[in-house]
């Protein structure tokens, strides 16, 4: 009997099995953290306004666990609770999602507030619950996700699915990014999420229940505006929206259900548009700070005069160089092959879905994939390519797609003897979150952040 068939037999149990695997392999990130010799190159999280003890500061505290912990702080973490501590700033802290940012200040109020945690320094504590407690979440909603996109599988083949599609998010190669003060957590919990709404509005489900059909989409947005606070790419899960609308617009052209595809129209644009609020939102408070009439900031900003006046888009290119082939460097070369797997895998289980509709309620699957499609596709021309293995912990798609090889290959265990593609894929995952954690923890390069 391989390990997957022994894994397989707790699909019975999904919920306790997800959770006791969750629980293993955060443990074993966390004395990955705490055994990492310290901040290597950059001692920036010193800059941090907390209390020396958390700092690890003094030859007293070295190996208190408090201080140990303070190893998940690094890299953008850092932003996320200083802006959490005393707000936005300098102008090109915006690239941070304000959402978040918010978040970890409520969360550590509220750790004061039930004597858990009385020291300065809250923030940190705050963003690391968060970060362990959401990506939980996001474990078990990938798992409720996956059963109501497949409903046409057979029970056992989709318990089998969702319970793998759950286990391979824990084990996700944004590693140590779903357990330090990142946004990722939550974005993922918060994507899923909209997904698993949407998808109860398409196709068979709630079909005599219009109203509350009605609701739900308008709801997904919601939800999807939500996370565009958390992680700007998340505006691209409103494509499934915009899919949505085009086929009702199609169905009217053609005459079909004229009355029901105009409904459902008018309400896809309402769910977009509360998106659009909800994404503006902090774009709007940036301006009003440093465009209005009395701005404390001088003369007004250049993007003030954009004509979509994006602080987020401005400081992502200005501070942070991102733009269209900018990172193509011969420098960054190095940084391609290390995105270069999940890229691979984006895409390739994107394209996947348009070839498995026997198994699907209509074209849900192909509708989720294409955010994920788009957000590799700028990964590689756009972004700073190497940060694509912690966002695309957030897109179940490619979950499903490395689960349903996984199962095609039969009795094959995950650890087996041959070099199936998912083997080595799966071995791929584990080894780069373990790696990454470690250099992540000691503040060392090369950056796979």
């Amino acid at each position: 009997m391989s390990i997957l068939d022994i894994w397989f037999r707790s699909q019975y149990r999904p919920k306790f099995a997800l959770v006791a695997w969750y629980t293993l392999w955060k443990l074993l990130l966390i004395c990955i953290a705490l055994l990492s010799p310290g901040p290597g190159y950059d001692t920036s999280t010193t800059l941090l306004h907390t209390n020396p003890r958390l700092l690890g500061t003094t030859t007293e505290s070295r190996w208190d666990l408090s201080a140990r912990l303070n190893n998940l702080v690094r890299w953008d973490a850092i932003y996320f609770l200083e802006i959490a501590r005393r707000g936005y700033s300098w102008e090109q802290e915006w690239a941070f999602g304000w959402g978040f940012a918010k978040f970890i200040a409520l969360a550590s109020k509220g750790l004061a507030i039930i004597g858990l945690s009385n020291v300065d320094g809250n923030e940190a504590a705050a963003g690391i619950v968060i970060s362990h407690v959401f990506h939980l979440l996001s474990v078990l909603m990938l798992h409720e996700l996956t059963l109501v996109v497949y409903p046409a599988l057979s029970a056992s083949k989709r318990s089998k699915l969702a319970l793998l599609a759950a286990s391979l998010h824990i084990i996700s190669p944004a590693g140590m990014f779903l357990s330090a003060p990142y946004a990722e957590s939550c974005f993922s919990f918060l994507n899923f999420t909209g997904f698993y709404v949407y998808t109860n509005t398409v196709g068979s489900h709630h079909q005599n229940h219009v109203v509350w059909r009605d609701v739900s989409i308008i709801f997904a947005g919601l939800i999807f505006g939500l996370a565009t606070t958390f992680r700007g790419n998340g505006l691209f899960s409103g494509l499934v929206l915009v899919y949505d609308a085009l086929d009702c617009l199609i169905k009217i052209l053609q005459s079909a259900e004229i009355i029901k595809n105009s409904r459902r129209l008018l309400v896809v644009c309402i769910s977009g548009i509360l998106m659009a609020l909800i994404a503006g939102l902090p774009q709007y408070l940036a301006y009003r700070e440093y465009c209005g009439n009395k701005s404390a900031y001088g003369p007004v900003r250049p993007w003030c005069l954009n004509w979509v006046p994006s602080i987020f888009a401005w400081v992502q290119n200005k501070y942070w160089g991102v733009g269209l082939l900018t990172y193509w460097t011969l420098s960054n070369v190095p940084l391609f092959i290390l995105a270069a797997p999940m890229l691979y895998i984006l895409l390739q289980s994107g394209s996947w879905t348009r070839n498995y509709d026997k198994n699907i309620d209509n074209d849900i699957a192909y509708r989720i994939a294409i955010p994920q499609i788009i957000l590799a596709a700028l990964a590689l021309i756009s972004y700073h390519v190497q940060i694509v293995t912690r966002l695309a912990s957030g897109y179940p798609v490619w979950y499903w797609w490395l689960a349903s090889l996984i199962i095609d290959d039969g009795n094959a265990s995950i650890l087996g003897r041959k070099s199936r593609p998912t083997d080595i894929i799966t071995k791929w995952m584990v080894l780069y979150a373990i790696v990454q954690g470690g250099l992540f923890a000691s503040f060392l390069p090369p950056c796979l952040k």
